[in-house]
């Protein structure tokens, strides 16, 4: 029996897509092209002169301890009411940070009682060294926390945060690190690093929803097969599995996607700059064991039915391909 693709609570749509990050991963990009080319898509509307533009995006609702205590009829009334219509909508909530933040997906599993298999969870990662770097630019330059030059920064990152680990009894490769009182380092450090610790990250998702709920997507793939990825990122969202097996695909044809890597701001979010040969070289020795517990989770049982894209199945991913940008 398939899924019921228009989801109504308390009188609104409620969001069955939640684009989960990571941060700094190309996550906006992709939410905007959902939006663009998917039809049926929906995003929230913010409350005048309480709640920033970006909230029709991101709703922050479960991982921000205040808005989740007005609870989910406050959640759903951002989006617009129900009406009856044939044509099949998904609200979409993409707040970066649900991925990131321990505990989300225990409140997304508490809070849909009864409509979890509406579901759909979007993960999209990125080289993790790459992915400090963007950081580095846009929470640090751009907002102004950083007064450290790039490779001052990856060096001082690399050494509180071994040092914060030893203090806590764990190694520096440890996926406990994620939800350690590591996560956020001193300013102007904050989470930089363990943003990019995506296996502990999945795996939380993994144990509190099916695998065939979550889709996982690659910043480099992404960038290179944009026609692909939201085709098949249109499939997962209306899948239905019929008696038979092919998933229904409730979805418009896709048109100009291709174009999308040179229109985003996210995507060129490095600006051209780089980290000097040894800093980068420190933040891939960082990551490298964190980066092989990723391909080791996606080659476990509990991730086999991942959908994946542009490659399949999620356990194909390899470590290269990730770093590389090759997938």
């Amino acid at each position: 029996m398939g899924v019921r693709a228009t989801l109504c609570l308390h009188g609104h749509l409620a969001p069955t897509i939640l684009l989960l990050g990571g941060q700094k991963c190309g996550s906006s990009s992709l939410w905007f092209d959902l939006m663009t080319h998917v039809a049926g898509t929906v995003k929230a509307r913010p409350r005048a002169g309480s709640e920033p533009p970006f909230f029709a995006k991101e709703q922050h609702f479960f991982d921000d301890d205040e808005r989740f205590r007005e609870g989910m009829p406050f959640y759903v009334s951002h989006y617009p009411t129900c009406t009856h219509s044939a044509r099949a909508r998904y609200a979409i909530d993409a707040s970066p940070s649900y991925l990131f933040i321990p505990g989300t997906a225990a409140r997304v599993h508490a809070e849909y009682v009864g409509h979890r298999r509406a579901l759909r969870m979007i993960v999209i990662l990125r080289n993790p060294t790459d992915r400090v770097l963007s950081w580095y630019g846009h929470v640090g330059t751009d907002r102004g926390h950083v007064n450290l030059s790039r490779d001052e920064f990856v060096y001082v990152s690399v050494r509180e945060m071994c040092a914060c680990a030893a203090a806590y009894g764990l190694t520096a490769d440890s996926d406990e690190l994620w939800a350690s009182p590591c996560r956020e380092l001193r300013p102007p450090l904050y989470d930089a690093l363990t943003s990019g610790l995506y296996a502990p990250q999945i795996a939380e998702w993994l144990r509190w929803f099916p695998a065939s709920q979550i889709a996982l997507v690659t910043f480099g793939g992404y960038v290179k097969r944009a026609n692909k990825v939201l085709h098949d990122l249109a499939a997962f969202i209306g899948q239905g599995r019929r008696s038979g097996g092919a998933p229904a695909v409730h979805a418009r044809a896709l048109a100009g996607a291709s174009r999308i890597a040179a229109a985003h701001r996210n995507v060129r979010s490095t600006k051209r700059t780089a980290f000097g040969a040894g800093a980068h070289a420190a933040l891939t020795e960082f990551y490298r064991p964190h980066v092989d517990a990723l391909i080791m989770l996606l080659q476990r049982p509990a991730a086999e039915h991942m959908f994946s894209t542009p490659f399949s199945p999620a356990s194909a991913l390899t470590a290269r391909g990730l770093v590389e940008g090759t997938m």
